[in-house]
């Protein structure tokens, strides 16, 4: 057993790539950047990865100010100075930061899924590239 919870035989690009597929169908918004995914060096999959972390904390911040506290100006100027923030790190993300305002709460929730999900596949992806 691998310490990431993916066993040794599922630490191989195969297993990257039907999980890269399975992902772009539950979760089209990360088609983008899913689809680099299997072909990502090291470097490029934990840049990747500190990104999630950016990309989650936006979507809670928006998935709390639409469960609990309603319209708050703060939040939404945070929000949007993360949101400049990680575009310009990372333009491959731009059409996902985009859509987190205007997204409700089933979509904000899934893609919090999404990226959850996103961040096993790199930690796979970083696993596999380990292994060689």
């Amino acid at each position: 057993m691998n310490l990431m919870g993916f066993s040794d035989k599922d630490v191989n690009d195969q297993k990257v790539e039907e999980t890269t597929n399975e992902m772009r169908r539950k979760y089209p918004l990360y088609t983008a950047i899913l689809e680099r995914i299997p072909a990502m060096d090291l470097e490029e999959v934990v840049s990747v990865m500190l990104l999630v972390d950016g990309v989650r904390w936006l979507l809670k911040t928006h998935a709390m100010k639409l469960s609990l506290i309603g319209e708050d100006k703060v939040t939404d100027r945070m929000v949007e100075e993360k949101i400049d923030e990680l575009k310009t790190k990372y333009a491959s993300l731009a059409s996902v930061l985009q859509r987190i305002h205007n997204m409700d709460l089933k979509e904000t929730t899934i893609g919090l899924f999404g990226i959850d999900a996103m961040e096993s596949l790199l930690k796979l992806r970083a696993l596999v590239i380990l292994a060689a």
